[in-house]
């Protein structure tokens, strides 16, 4: 059986990513492509405590304090969670023929970890893992990204300020001018628009895709 495909949307807090993952899966489906959908971090041991940190944790249960997590930690954290995801999640299910549609992988780590320690780090730690076929940048203005996080009624997590996002969002198109340079495929997108129309521009980069193009 011919490998899958890795296809990947990338954007700061807000941008629809998760929104845009699950509809792309669902017209794969009706294109009668099998996909799934998954996302980092992961509902894995590793994940479930990144996302209790980008929530305002973890405790510690000796002393009740909150512990203070820095980006070096969140970097290999995250990497961790990362290649278990691969190896459990996108590759077997690569190697089954299926299209893989995650929500954030490398590249998220490298515009948020790097708000805080050297980009070149970040790249070298997530260096050996599976580049996608396709990656997608949903492009928003952190005002934009904050207004939409309000409006869902969903507490403000670590990195969503407009001063944070700003950096993350000019992280991402510098790590992606990187990813370019290194031969891989990655778009940029205007994530602003109204649902409908993000999702033709993502179908119509993904359509050559699974044309083998």
């Amino acid at each position: 059986m011919a490998d899958g495909l890795f296809i990947v949307l990338e954007g700061i807090d807000g941008a629809g990513t998760t929104t845009q993952a699950q509809r792309l899966v669902e017209w794969l489906g009706a294109q009668g492509r099998e996909a799934v959908v998954t996302a980092e971090p992961t509902g894995g041991p590793v994940g479930r405590m990144i996302r209790q940190i980008l929530q305002g944790g973890p405790v510690d249960e000796a002393t009740g304090e909150t512990v203070a997590v820095d980006e070096t930690t969140m970097g290999l954290l995250f990497a961790a969670d990362r290649s278990c995801h691969l190896e459990n999640i996108v590759l077997p299910a690569m190697a089954a023929g299926k299209v893989v549609v995650s929500d954030r992988h490398y590249l998220s780590s490298v515009a948020y970890q790097s708000v805080g320690v050297e980009m070149g780090w970040v790249e070298t730690l997530n260096s050996r893992f599976r580049r996608p076929d396709l990656t997608v940048m949903l492009d928003i203005a952190p005002e934009a990204s904050l207004r939409r996080k309000q409006a869902q009624g969903q507490p403000a997590e670590r990195y969503e300020k407009v001063r944070t996002l700003e950096a993350v969002r000019a992280n991402y198109l510098e790590a992606i001018g990187h990813a370019i340079a290194a031969g891989e495929r990655v778009e940029v997108i205007d994530g602003d628009g109204g649902i409908d129309a993000v999702q033709a521009s993502i179908r119509g980069l993904v359509v050559p895709l699974l044309a083998g193009e």
